[in-house]
């Protein structure tokens, strides 16, 4: 996730602070180290971490983590994310397809993702050619 976030730009007007809020619903996201990149530098900026995001907040953040566990509000957040300037990033089987950013999935045992482009695009934000040349499959 901070990989990602180190190859992401957000609309200038999103950048005011000095912080990136990475996000991400459910109470211990990736067992807990989600929580270990708190206070960490990303792009100049101090990473703030908020696990057990709801929904009302989602907006507020620049990176939302949305755990598999969490399928069930997968439709109404990204109907609330909808054109927002978030990078999402989700394990779901289907995530990118089904109009998250990154898709995360596990490839002979090592961690591989795919990116909807079209959707960062609408969100305003901007990803590097290197992270889609990293990516197993790039939705246009």
């Amino acid at each position: 996730i901070l990989n990602f976030a180190k190859y992401a730009e957000w609309p200038s007007a999103v950048m005011a602070g000095d912080n990136l809020r990475i996000c991400a619903l459910g109470n211990q996201p990736l067992s807990g180290k989600l929580a270990q990149m708190q206070g960490r530098q990303v792009q100049g900026r101090e990473i703030q971490v908020r696990t057990s995001a709801r929904l009302d907040e989602l907006r507020d953040c620049h990176v939302l983590y949305v755990p598999a566990g969490e399928q069930q509000r997968l439709d109404t957040m990204l109907r609330i994310l909808s054109q927002a300037p978030v990078l999402t990033v989700s394990d779901i089987d289907g995530f990118a397809q089904a109009g998250g950013i990154i898709g995360l999935k596990l490839r002979a045992g090592r961690v591989r993702f795919d990116i909807n482009l079209a959707v960062a695009r609408r969100a305003g934000l901007t990803l590097s050619s290197q992270l889609l040349k990293l990516a197993d499959e790039v939705v246009q």
